[in-house]
């Protein structure tokens, strides 16, 4: 008898659980029903959680960014984000693969537009950089990441280039884009694409209509160059070389020891191109240049000292080249390019004045102000050559303020994939991009 009630309570136990099984599984296949809105609530607030983290990446890199500051900047709790992701690094592993994600449905949307290859390429640009989207992580420090996490990411980020890629292919063959090297054209739209959004931190005066400008402008680029002769032939007057420090006097110990400087903060600003600046450690470095910790910081306080010198380089190098712009450029238009070759050769030959796409807001604070003065001189320069083309015949009428931010995605994203030093290989790169800039890719 006991046995028969122990049999009956199991048996009217599965058909109670059993139903409400049957019940919560119909209830999560209706598409109104609470549980599917909980979880559309959920996937909501989870990708509300990356923009914000995306931001937070982008402005202060990795390593800078705090938890504690997205959750306070979304209204909630750090318990709450741990919800969604294990910690930081999880963090940011997730907005990267989100970032490659977004990319690669705006390709898709744009691959299905009516029109031949270079509609595709526009589309694309439209969407990724619409004015009223938050922008995406940018992929600045994939170096950061390890194992498997880094694969999958530099597979979809790949993965997305080729498509960018064979739109260009695709136009060459329709006739709707001139003859080019893809792969340059292709990773100069990525770097431009990323630097956009991050443009407005590192230059001071930006206005809210920035990014919507300098999207239309982009658009231009691609279709019409800024030349006002689609013909010109631009054929640099100076050399990169010429910028590179000559050989210390090995007798003078001041001149030795600036060498040494120079050559620490060179190696250290490749590897921080490279690799982001949170992906490079000192160990790398010294690595790099076969020194000792030790021996590094005879000269340096500590890796934000390194950065900040690094930076102050960059920031004398780039004003070099546009005196050199403005010394040697017979026209506006000239002198523009003349700056554009410049840059592009200085991150290909290895001279490498610092690029750092994300993390300003990690700087200290009178760096960021220093550098993002600096940076606005530099960007009224490169209009003021936009201007004087405009008055001498040799440039197009265009938006010049954001066109002077332009040239820098142009070159700012060479170092992510550009490793040879082979010198006719560089000057092929500097070429292409030049010719970018010149003529644009629409067929004449």
């Amino acid at each position: 008898m006991l046995v028969n009630r122990f049999d009956g309570g199991v048996w009217l136990l599965k058909e109670v659980f059993g139903a409400f099984r049957a019940r919560t599984v119909a209830r999560m296949l209706q598409p109104n029903s609470r549980i599917a809105t909980e979880a559309g609530h959920r996937e909501a607030r989870h990708a509300a959680l990356l923009d914000a983290a995306a931001q937070e990446f982008n402005a202060r890199g990795i390593a800078g960014a705090s938890i504690g500051r997205i959750a306070k900047a979304m209204g909630l709790t750090r318990a709450a984000v741990y919800y969604y992701v294990k910690d930081r690094d999880d963090l940011a592993a997730q907005c990267y693969r989100r970032s490659c994600e977004i990319t690669a449905a705006d390709l898709d949307a744009a691959g299905r537009v009516a029109g031949a290859g270079l509609a595709w390429v526009l589309a694309y640009i439209r969407a990724a950089l619409d004015p009223d989207r938050v922008p995406c992580a940018v992929l600045g420090e994939l170096d950061y990441f390890e194992g498997r996490t880094r694969e999958a990411i530099v597979r979809a980020h790949e993965s997305n280039v080729a498509k960018i890629r064979a739109f260009i292919r695709a136009g060459i063959e329709d006739g709707s884009v001139r003859p080019c090297n893809d792969e340059i054209v292709a990773q100069t739209l990525v770097g431009t694409i990323a630097w956009i959004p991050l443009s407005v931190d590192w230059v001071e005066g930006t206005d809210e209509t920035f990014r919507a400008r300098t999207v239309e402008s982009l658009v231009d680029l691609i279709v019409n160059g800024y030349s006002k002769e689609p013909d010109y032939l631009f054929v640099p007057p100076v050399a990169i070389e010429s910028f590179f420090p000559a050989p210390a006097n090995a007798f003078d110990r001041r001149a030795t020891s600036a060498a040494k400087i120079e050559q620490l903060l060179r190696t250290a600003s490749q590897l921080f191109n490279r690799r982001g600046i949170d992906g490079t450690s000192l160990d790398d470095i010294t690595a790099e240049l076969g020194a000792t910790k030790g021996a590094l910081y005879h000269y340096l306080a500590n890796k934000t000292d390194l950065i900040v010198r690094c930076h102050r380089r960059g920031s004398v190098l780039y004003k070099d080249f546009a005196d050199a712009a403005e010394k040697f450029g017979r026209n506006g238009l000239e002198s523009g390019l003349i700056g554009l070759y410049l840059n592009v050769q200085a991150q290909a030959s290895g001279l490498s004045p610092l690029i750092q796409l994300a993390g300003s807001g990690a700087l200290p604070l009178a760096t960021r102000t220093e550098i993002r003065r600096r940076s606005r001189v530099l960007q009224k320069r490169f209009e003021g050559f936009g201007h004087k083309g405009l008055v001498d015949g040799s440039s197009r009428n265009v938006d010049f303020d954001a066109v002077a931010q332009l040239g820098a995605g142009a070159f700012e994203w060479l170092p992510k994939w550009f490793r040879t030093d082979e010198p006719r290989v560089r000057d092929d790169l500097a070429r292409e991009i030049v010719d970018l800039f010149v003529r644009g890719l629409r067929v004449r």
